[in-house]
């Protein structure tokens, strides 16, 4: 019985299929995965080249030095998206924090998008369960 909720030690998923599956639906359709993360906007900008696109981990409890959150957390993201996550420059970051409500918004429907999208394509399966 769990006396204590401890999120940092929730059991991650690690998955390479999830990890790629922008590939992996370029192959099987010949289209690539959009990026779901579309926080270019932000800052007034458009999403990268599709053919950048990659899953990229959002931040969130379970990250910690040199560990990543679980590939359920994964998101498909256009490399201008991945670099605003990962690595913004001072000026990008002041414009990002502007918006905390929306920019985190932003990221939940990303999950949600990238989730629906594998499931769709039968990257993440669920026993019993019926795509409608």
């Amino acid at each position: 019985m769990m006396t204590e909720f401890r999120p940092h030690m929730l059991p991650k998923v690690r998955s390479k299929r999830i990890m790629a599956a922008p590939n992996l639906i370029l192959q099987r359709t010949g289209i690539m995965m959009p990026c779901t993360l579309r926080i270019a906007s932000f800052l007034g900008e458009r999403c990268s080249d599709p053919d950048t696109n990659v899953m990229a981990h959002l931040r969130g409890p379970g990250k910690g030095v040199s560990t990543k959150v679980s590939d359920l957390s994964a998101v498909c993201a256009c490399h201008r998206c991945h670099q605003l996550l990962d690595q913004p420059s001072p000026r990008e970051r002041k414009a990002l924090e502007l918006y905390p409500a929306a920019v985190s918004d932003r990221m939940l429907q990303a999950i949600f998008e990238t989730q629906a999208i594998l499931a769709a394509h039968e990257i993440i399966t669920i026993p019993d369960a019926e795509l409608i």
